[in-house]
């Protein structure tokens, strides 16, 4: 319980350290990488969360410390998401290379998407990290496996949904 804001404050100062060095690096591949890899790591986080809340609440099992660490896990990843994700959109590409802002508004298909996804991806975040807070709050352990099982599946279908406009569209 001591430990929790020392793992949060190392998780952002390498947080902002992976950030700064990949802008100085200014590639967008690598960044395009970056953000493909954390949402491997969120994929793996949210199933194994998901299946541990959905046994966890019906089997009655006690919530332990494993589950409030995949908890962190999720909304970590998704604000490391969020992160990059926003670094994408600064630095729009196609198929050329980099483009500037202005290019970037004036292509259909790259300006619609990446609002839709981003408003998705804001509000999966949003109710994460309500689920996060009421799970945290709640006094049993059946509870909290109910709400973290609720809320994390919203925004996991919210994100499920985003990523079928981005590549849908």
């Amino acid at each position: 319980m001591n430990g929790d804001p020392l793992i949060l404050l190392f998780l952002l100062y390498n947080l902002f350290n992976m950030t700064l060095t990949l802008l100085l690096l200014n590639d967008h591949q690598i960044i395009k990488l970056v953000h493909s890899l954390i949402s491997l790591t969120f994929l793996v986080s949210a199933i194994w969360l998901f299946y541990r809340s959905l046994f966890g609440y019906y089997k009655n099992r006690v919530y332990t410390f494993l589950d409030k660490l995949l908890s962190y896990s999720f909304i970590v990843n998704l604000y490391l998401q969020l992160i990059f994700g926003l670094l994408l959109l600064a630095y729009p590409a196609s198929e050329q290379g980099l483009v500037g802002q202005d290019i970037a508004m004036k292509m259909v298909a790259k300006r619609f998407w990446p609002i839709e996804h981003i408003v998705l991806m804001l509000f999966a975040l949003f109710i994460a990290n309500l689920g996060l807070i009421f799970s945290f709050n709640s006094s049993s352990d059946r509870e909290k496996h109910r709400k973290v099982l609720i809320y994390y599946s919203i925004a996991i279908g919210m994100i499920i949904l985003s990523l079928g406009s981005t590549y849908l569209v």
